[in-house]
């Protein structure tokens, strides 16, 4: 038998003493050293809180939403069409989407991020504002004197569209109208505004009806006498408009001096995002420019009134230049956008 050293002996001595009292320091003595755990590098993030998307205008939307207590940044998309306006990682808590297309249903989808880890999403929703359009579908011009009505034939309306219905006078004493009816207006017309110059035998005037969707229908305005000289009467058709109510402001003006300019009176606030129709009138025939950023819905060949319309309502006055002197109104008319 081979001998063993005294001290490899008195070793195992201790050590089996020690399994013996102390059993677990024992076994740390042989066991590997316990795994350290890696640092956190990121840590669970909460969504981004009270998203909203609000339309603001035909081409734009506003975006907003409050943060979590934890993050870095945030990542933002868009459906449908390319985000712009608004960055794909905003720093801040809102911003505004352009370049969108009107009455379109946009969704933006919206994460928060804590260095490359990322939040449940959020999404909000909205659709653009609609763009206010005009269409001219019935006009007539009366020279028949002595009548208290006079009717434009051949308008055909869209059921539920709202229709205005612009009507200037020249009769051989004061002037007042009475009412608007036909077989193209449902229900009753509303008067927006109307005004006669003193010392005149004209007026001019605008009405809010709405369509019966009948083709080849009437519209006919009556008067308190019948002292007709020259009636005008125009229809209007809107689309993109709010129906419910459609009529944001008007502003009217005349005037019995003349001069070789027209300017309408001012809208007071009147919104970009909303459309204008602009109706002007005189009494002698000249002729009559097409204001600025205004395109023509109707002149006459005898050009004793004209109809223009913007989908961009503008809070100034509008002028059109005349190529004499003669008496006139206009009226202005802000419709709101749908």
């Amino acid at each position: 038998m081979r001998p063993v050293h005294r001290k490899v002996l008195w070793v195992g001595i201790v050590v089996g003493i020690a399994i013996a009292l102390v059993p677990g320091a024992a076994l740390a003595v042989f066991s590997a050293p316990p795994a350290v755990t890696a640092r956190a590098t990121a840590a669970t993030i909460s969504a981004p809180g009270g998203f909203t998307a609000t339309a603001a205008s035909t081409t734009t939307v506003n975006l907003s939403w409050t943060a979590p207590p934890t993050l870095t940044g945030y990542t933002l998309s868009q459906s449908a069409g390319t985000l712009a306006g608004c960055s794909a990682t905003p720093s801040g808590t809102s911003c505004t989407a352009t370049g969108l297309t009107s009455h379109t249903a946009y969704t933006w989808t919206l994460k928060a991020a804590y260095n490359n880890w990322l939040s449940s999403s959020v999404q909000a929703s909205a659709t653009t504002m609609s763009t206010v359009g005009f269409t001219l579908v019935g006009k007539a011009t009366d020279g028949t004197g002595g009548t208290s009505s006079s009717t434009a034939t051949g308008v055909t309306t869209i059921s539920g569209a709202g229709l205005l219905v612009l009507v200037f006078r020249q009769g051989s004493s004061d002037v007042g109208i009475t009412s608007v009816s036909g077989s193209a207006i449902s229900g009753t017309a509303t008067a927006i505004t109307s005004q006669a110059p003193t010392n005149s035998n004209f007026e001019v005037a605008a009405y809010y009806a709405t369509g019966t969707g009948k083709s080849n229908g009437t519209a006919t305005v009556s008067f308190s006498a019948s002292n007709n000289v020259s009636t005008s009467i125009d229809v209007v058709q809107l689309s993109g408009d709010n129906t419910a109510s459609p009529i944001v402001q008007s502003a009217v003006s005349a005037s019995s001096s003349s001069g070789a300019t027209v300017t309408g009176g001012a809208l007071s606030g009147a919104s970009a995002s909303d459309g204008e129709l602009f109706f002007a009138v005189l009494t002698t025939t000249t002729s009559m420019s097409t204001p600025t950023g205004y395109t023509v819905l109707d002149v006459p060949a005898s050009t004793v009134h004209g109809v223009w319309d913007s989908s961009s309502a503008s809070a100034a006055g509008i002028t059109t230049s005349l190529g004499g002197s003669s008496y006139w109104g206009t009226i202005e008319i802000e419709i709101s956008h749908g």
